[in-house]
């Protein structure tokens, strides 16, 4: 590893100082993966919202072009930016002993990783271990699948952490389960959504709406997901077909991209639903047009808590999903919208029909959902957790969270 370094001014200089801190904890975070994703949100958002009166930042990021935008915007923060090169193999020895100089010479007290699969980087997890970071923590954000068999290095590595930390309960089981960890050591920390200015997002709502030609006999359905088997766009476009066929109009607009993405336009056609599912491509903002949405779906094989239906909950956007992963964590039946079997396409349909001809329970379930968001998963509360999970490892006392300022958003909001 070389590390390209840069820093830039415009760290926060009204944030409030932890009681009895008597310096600021050195605190490094670690990205691993080449895409733009909710490992890379978190980080981000750590990054903005941490005391700097608390916590020294520095940030590694890979070198993926993908990370670019983030990189820059990190810079403005204030925070040392580093971009690596992945570990992928134990007898790149120049790249070990050049990786193991940069975690000495970072100094961090505590280091924390965020994966989609930290299991990957647990040749990074060793070395920092070697060079005398005294606390390490892993965050995973993606699912375990059934193919995730946990190496032995891996496993003696992730083991070796301080705490693991997930977004959700089902995730937390199943980590417990495949590493053999103290089920004490992985803790449970929510993802979140910033409550959305409406007033920003109105103007680009109704451009989207009056873009796809939809009303209240028309309803707007929103799914943003990567175009990939996981997220079951096949299982959706079937429920449509059979959602059209009961004679019902609609418009659902799918928004991403992948390696499916033909063969799904290819279904959808084949199944008469030209004009009525739209193929979106990569949206980089979209909070407007789940905000103009009359309710969102996704139709997962496989999930761990997704930021797309935290999102919908804070702009009271009613949910019919599929009850995988940390799903039902966030969405109780018939409360904050429907739940439905993974691979089910009838039950989809019928989820999605009851929506359609009942919107004054889809707007309840929409108004429950955000006060659900409310309370339980905001940005601030999140940050607060993992304050809790430094604060247990680094023996300090539980601080009140600080008042919360305006900083520069997100570079983007990608679906």
């Amino acid at each position: 590893m070389e590390p390209q370094a840069h820093v830039a001014p415009g760290s926060d200089p009204h944030r409030t100082r932890a009681k009895s801190q008597p310096e600021p904890v050195s605190l490094l975070l670690v990205q691993g993966g080449d895409t733009l994703g909710i490992a890379e949100r978190v980080l981000w958002e750590l990054s903005a919202r941490l005391s700097p009166r608390r916590y020294t930042i520095r940030v590694w990021l890979s070198r993926a072009p993908a990370l670019d935008e983030l990189a820059e915007s990190l810079g403005t923060l204030g925070h040392g930016v580093v971009r690596i090169d992945e570990l992928s193999s134990g007898w790149d020895w120049p790249g070990l002993l050049s990786t193991w100089s940069s975690l000495r010479a970072a100094r961090a007290t505590l280091l924390h990783l965020h994966a989609a699969r930290p299991e990957v980087h647990h040749r990074l997890l060793a070395l920092a271990r070697r060079a005398g970071i005294a606390h390490r923590v892993v965050t995973r954000h993606g699912p375990m699948g059934s193919s995730d068999a946990t190496p032995g290095p891996a496993r003696r590595a992730l083991r070796e952490v301080e705490a693991i930390t997930v977004p959700c309960r089902v995730l937390r089981d199943a980590v417990v389960r495949e590493l053999s960890v103290d089920r004490a050591a992985v803790r449970v920390v929510p993802n979140g959504a910033d409550p959305p200015d409406e007033s920003l997002e109105a103007a680009a709502a109704r451009r989207w709406r009056d873009e796809l030609s939809v009303g209240m006999f028309r309803p707007l359905w929103v799914c943003a997901a990567r175009l990939e088997e996981a997220k079951g766009h096949a299982d959706l476009i079937d429920a449509l077909a059979r959602v059209h066929g009961h004679g019902l109009d609609f418009v659902a607009a799918l928004a991403g991209e992948g390696s499916l993405g033909p063969m799904l336009e290819r279904r959808a056609a084949g199944a008469g639903l030209s004009g009525r599912v739209r193929f979106l491509g990569q949206v980089d903002s979209i909070g407007p047009l789940i905000q103009g949405a009359d309710a969102c779906v996704l139709a997962s094989r496989s999930e761990a808590q997704p930021s797309f239906l935290l999102e919908a909950m804070a702009r009271a956007r009613p949910v019919v999903a599929t009850s995988v992963g940390g799903i039902p964590e966030l969405i109780e039946d018939g409360v904050h919208g429907r739940l439905v079997p993974p691979g089910d396409p009838e039950a989809l349909a019928a989820a999605l029909s009851e929506l359609h001809g009942k919107q004054d329970l889809a707007r309840e379930m929409g108004r429950n959902g955000a006060e659900r968001h409310r309370a339980c998963f905001t940005w601030d509360r999140a940050i607060e957790g993992f304050e809790a999970v430094y604060d247990d490892l680094l023996g300090l006392a539980s601080f009140s969270p600080s008042a919360r300022v305006s900083r520069p958003g997100y570079p983007r909001l990608r679906s």
